[in-house]
């Protein structure tokens, strides 16, 4: 399993977004049972990984292992994919079949196939993290960005294991005009 930028990003994101929403009008920002677990949920997603396949997810099952109502869980997988760091293909019986962007994680399987399945965007996070002005940088899907973060990572992705878990730098390719 290699995570990449996308799970600590998704968590910026997010982060950035609830206090901006909190503190308009100079309120004081508090957080709320409500608030979204993204790092919790994005690492039950990856546990789950297998390949260049979904995850099938039963939102009532993990709702109550996460303690949380059900509608908050699929709240929360919704803007995971409204912000395409994920992608929900299909609800059905309360069963969520869900594809992973391969910048969040990616299990012993190619990048590019799952990027391009579903056109999905490369995050980057500011090494200055959330004290940066723009925390996090979204760029478009495009076949030559994969294809370099693949060349540059190769290795990485053909292996069962990897040597470092968390794998940053599996996710570093210069960024360049596509």
């Amino acid at each position: 399993m290699c995570t990449g930028p996308g799970m600590l990003a998704a968590t910026y994101l997010y982060r950035r977004q609830i206090r901006a929403e909190r503190t308009a009008g100079g309120r004081r920002f508090r957080s709320r049972r409500s608030d979204f677990p993204i790092l919790r949920t994005l690492s039950y997603l990856v546990a789950r990984l297998e390949g260049d396949a979904p995850v099938r997810v039963v939102v009532a099952e993990v709702a109550e292992e996460f303690e949380r109502a059900e509608e908050l869980l699929w709240a929360e997988l919704e803007w995971l994919s409204e912000h395409r760091f994920l992608y929900l293909d299909g609800r059905a019986d309360g069963v969520a079949r869900i594809w992973v962007n391969p910048v969040v994680a990616v299990c012993g399987a190619d990048p590019r196939a799952a990027a391009a399945r579903h056109r999905f965007p490369y995050f980057t996070v500011h090494e200055l993290g959330m004290q940066a002005c723009e925390p996090v940088r979204s760029v478009e899907y495009s076949s030559d960005l994969w294809e370099q973060v693949y060349a540059d990572n190769h290795e990485a992705f053909t292996r069962e294991t990897f040597p470092d878990q968390d794998c940053r730098t599996c996710f570093r390719p210069e960024l360049r005009q596509v």
